[in-house]
C-alpha cells in the first residue's frame, strides 16, 4: 500500500507555530485553574502519576479511558470493558511492539506503515469504537487513545486539525507529518513549549496538536 506525502504541509505548519499567537494560545489552553474552568483538554495527561502512566504504557487502563473524556469522548461502556477485558491482552502485545522513548521523526517510516503494529492498534481501536456507535469519530477517538499511550509519537487528528492543515487528497497525516517536522518547525515547538512555561508531560507533538487547534478555533 502506497502512502501519500502532503510535501507543503511543513510551510504551512511552520507559518503557524512561528506565529506569537501560538504562546498565547498555549498559555490560554494550559492554564490552571478549578476543574469547572478553562480548556478540559488540560487535564488530558493529568489523569494518573508520570510513574502509573510509566509503569502502564505497555497496558489500556482505566486511566486512559477517563482521560480520553478531558477531550471530548466518551466510550460506550461496552466498548471500555472489552478494551480493559477480553482484548487487553491482544492491545498489550501491540503496545509492546510500538516504540516507547522515541519522537516521531526520529521513527522510520515502517512504524508508521500499515503493516506495523501503530498502526494495526490504531485501527483496532477506530473499528471497536465504529462498533461501539462512535460512527462519526471513530478515527478521532482512535488518534487520541494511542496518544494517550504514545504521545511522543502519535500525533492527534481531529476535525479541527483536519479543516485547518487541510492535507492534499488521499495524503496520510502520520508520514506526511513525519516528513513536515523539520528541524526549523520542531525549534519554534521548543521555543513555544518554554515561552508557555509547559511542563516535561506535554510533549512537541502535543504541543503542537494544542497550536493547532487553537488555531483552528480562531478561524471559525
Amino acid at each position: 500500500m502506497q502512502l501519500t506525502i502532503d510535501t507543503s504541509l511543513s510551510t504551512r505548519l511552520l507559518d503557524i507555530v512561528a506565529d506569537p499567537q501560538a504562546v498565547q494560545d498555549l498559555r490560554a489552553y494550559f492554564e490552571d485553574g478549578p476543574p469547572s474552568t478553562g480548556y478540559p483538554g488540560r487535564w488530558f495527561e493529568q489523569i494518573g502519576s508520570p510513574a502509573d502512566q510509566e509503569r502502564d504504557r505497555d497496558r489500556l487502563t482505566s486511566d486512559d479511558i477517563v482521560a480520553l473524556s478531558a477531550l471530548s469522548i466518551r466510550l460506550p461502556i461496552t466498548v471500555s470493558a472489552k478494551l480493559l477485558g477480553e482484548d487487553s491482552a491482544e492491545i498489550t502485545k501491540l503496545l509492546t511492539e510500538i516504540p516507547a522513548d522515541v519522537d516521531l521523526w526520529d521513527v522510520s517510516r515502517s512504524d508508521l506503515s500499515p503493516r506495523s503494529a501503530a498502526y494495526r492498534l490504531f485501527t483496532k481501536f477506530r473499528a471497536m469504537a465504529w462498533n461501539g456507535g462512535e460512527h462519526g469519530t471513530s478515527g478521532v477517538t482512535a488518534s487520541k487513545l494511542l496518544a494517550r499511550k504514545r504521545p511522543r509519537l502519535i500525533p492527534i487528528y481531529d476535525h479541527q486539525v483536519s479543516q485547518l492543515v487541510d492535507l492534499g487528497k488521499g495524503a496520510n497525516w502520520w508520514i506526511s507529518l513525519h516528513e513536515a517536522l523539520t528541524e526549523e518547525v520542531r525549534d519554534h515547538l521548543t521555543r513555544a513549549h518554554k515561552s508557555a512555561e509547559l511542563g516535561p508531560r506535554i510533549t512537541p507533538l502535543r504541543t503542537l496538536d494544542v497550536i493547532l487547534w487553537m488555531r483552528a478555533r480562531h478561524t471559525d
